[in-house]
């Protein structure tokens, strides 16, 4: 049962691993003696000197010493080895050991990109390395000012995307990425505006670094990225993109969508086109982005390697009808959350393989503690999140009313844990999630 109360919320069900590593397991140094964290009375991680490489207690060469940081399992663990002397500061610090680093261990969920910014909280495990965090400018406010305000977007691997705010059935105009951290800031060129339909669905974004990374670029480069910008039309549905590096570096251009007009022509008749095919929120798994349009029961994908648009059909209700979720599944297939009042359905995209075929497979079913109503956040870092609110609040004296709680669901091993409180009596839909490193851990990205 969840313990309520107007702050810290702790379950002893909902609990962090004992030492603090995933599953429980300690890295281990050369000739596999364990190393145990300071905090548990181990010693400090030391370069090891072994006989035989140029001699008698010459240090463990480099490239070795890498190999063995790189098998630490968390951000923390590597941050507390890289303060056990100067020749592994200087290891860790390197920018290209940082991005062989954030290949093999993607960034944890550290926090809710609202205003204010709501880290996560003990006994979470990324509680310390959220409390990093603090004093970080997330609203950006070093950009140079404009007539109207700056609207952050999207925030992915480091950056977050802001456009200035623009009135109905327009393209952005002002667009601006920017490294929080380290307090830089791109400004790119306006949207193009030579379509003559009106938008009715305008939605940039960020695609993930690593999908178009060369590997002879310079060490202490920043990674590139990719923005995009998704436009539905009346009649069409067109996707900008730009990129940072390259050819056509710093300039927009266009993928459309063939298939867009026969998913047009599923909306039932005498149903409204635009309320028929509005798109719910954005997900990313396996390399592609997912949107799906319930009105006509399709989810819409975007391969960012080959720059491709197709569909495929929702699972049958209730799933039409329930906040939905899409995240990483096993073998390469996509997985599908629905909230369904005090559960969590999971189902997995089926395969031409399967005995019998099927679009989707019915996965877990993940229950809920029973005394909060739920919404879906977001997915990052490995977690689903979700809001919850007192579901009966007329049981509370207003002055008694508990706080919400965020709850984050570890999307490999499905526990649930108690992530933070908000003090915000509205839900937390939608907002965008800090997946990332300790600012020691995180070279400029701009």
């Amino acid at each position: 049962e969840v313990k309520v109360g107007a702050r810290r919320k702790i379950n002893p069900l909902l609990s962090s691993t004992p030492n603090g590593f995933a599953g429980g397991a300690l890295p281990r140094c050369p000739g596999g003696a364990a190393l145990l964290p300071r905090r548990f009375g181990g010693p400090a991680l030391q370069p090891r000197r072994l006989a035989g490489h140029g001699g008698a207690g010459e240090p463990l060469p480099d490239h070795l010493t890498e190999d063995i940081l790189l098998r630490l399992t968390t951000a923390a663990d590597l941050a507390r080895a890289s303060m056990a002397g100067p020749s592994l500061r200087r290891i860790v610090a390197d920018h290209s050991f940082l991005r062989r680093f954030r290949t093999l261990h993607p960034p944890p969920l550290l926090g809710i990109l609202s205003d204010p910014f709501f880290p996560a909280q003990p006994p979470h495990p990324s509680a310390a390395a959220a409390r990093t965090l603090a004093g970080t400018d997330f609203s950006c406010s070093f950009l140079p000012s404009r007539d109207r305000t700056w609207v952050r977007h999207d925030f992915r691997d480091g950056r977050a995307l802001l456009c200035a705010a623009t009135d109905d059935h327009c393209l952005a105009r002002d667009v601006a990425v920017c490294d929080p951290l380290h307090r830089r800031y791109l400004l790119l060129p306006p949207v193009p505006q030579d379509l003559s339909d009106l938008v009715y669905h305008c939605e940039p974004f960020l695609a993930p670094a690593g999908g178009d990374q060369d590997t002879d670029i310079a060490a202490d480069a920043p990674l590139r990225f990719r923005v995009m910008c998704l436009a539905k039309y009346q009649t069409q549905l067109v996707l900008f993109v730009l990129s940072s590096s390259g050819p056509l570096a710093e300039q927009w251009r266009t993928v459309a969508f063939d298939g867009w007009s026969a998913l047009v022509a599923e909306v039932s008749e005498g149903e409204d086109v635009r309320s028929s095919t509005a798109f719910g929120e954005r997900y990313y798994a396996h390399g592609c982005f997912c949107w799906a349009i319930p009105g006509i029961s399709k989810v819409l994908m975007l391969d960012i390697a080959t720059m491709e648009f197709s569909s495929v059909d929702l699972p049958p209700s209730p799933w039409s009808n329930s906040q939905m979720a899409f995240v990483e599944a096993r073998e390469g297939r996509l997985g599908l959350f629905a909230l369904s009042h005090n559960l969590l359905l999971y189902s997995i995209s089926g395969s031409i393989e399967d005995d019998p075929p099927r679009l989707w497979l019915m996965g877990a079913v993940v229950p809920l503690p029973l005394d909060y109503a739920y919404y879906i956040i977001g997915v990052a870092g490995g977690f689903l999140l979700l809001h919850g609110f007192q579901d009966d609040p007329e049981s509370y004296p207003s002055s008694e009313m508990p706080d919400p709680d965020c709850f984050s669901l570890n999307l490999q091993t499905m526990k649930l844990e108690w992530f933070c409180g908000t003090e915000l009596m509205m839900p937390l839909k939608n907002q965008l999630l800090y997946a990332g490193f300790p600012p020691s851990l995180s070279p400029p990205t701009i």
